[in-house]
């Protein structure tokens, strides 16, 4: 039987509903990431431009999770400055050789889709993604939602 779990980081509780939505949809198992520098608030915002501008290092809380044993990983994220996440970046950058299979889930208040991001972490991760879902969002709500198979 295929495992997969949905990792995700999420700074205001976004990416967070679309990933326990995703696990649950799909009976699997998820991992919250999360950095040591506070996000929170208008502080953690600047902390956030920083750490998307390469001013600042991601650094993760530890996790006992093994992704290797997973299948396939669905990653959630928000995006920051046309980019997923640093905590998110870091991650994947941490754990790309322990990753098979992948799809993508990105949230974003912006009404653009971010096809680019996928290109771009699929170079890290070596592989074509399955999947990506660009979910536009803002104000406790999610307004579009678009889904991309990439042609094989």
């Amino acid at each position: 039987m295929e495992k997969t779990l949905v990792v995700y980081y999420s700074r205001k509780g976004y990416a967070e509903k679309a990933a326990l939505q995703a696990a649950k949809d799909l009976n699997c198992d998820f991992l919250e990431i999360d950095t040591i520098e506070n996000t929170a608030g208008y502080g953690g915002f600047f902390n956030c431009i920083k750490m998307s501008a390469g001013k600042k290092e991601a650094i993760l809380f530890p996790y006992d999770t093994v992704i290797s044993d997973y299948d396939k990983i669905i990653i959630c994220s928000s995006v920051w400055m046309g980019d997923v996440a640093a905590p998110m970046k870091e991650f994947i950058k941490k754990e790309r050789h322990n990753i098979k299979r992948a799809e993508y889930i990105l949230l974003h208040g912006f009404p653009d889709s971010y096809e680019n991001i996928p290109a771009e972490l699929d170079k890290i991760l070596r592989l074509k993604h399955e999947k990506f879902t660009s979910i536009q969002c803002g104000l406790g709500k999610f307004h579009k939602v678009q889904e991309f198979f990439p042609e094989k």
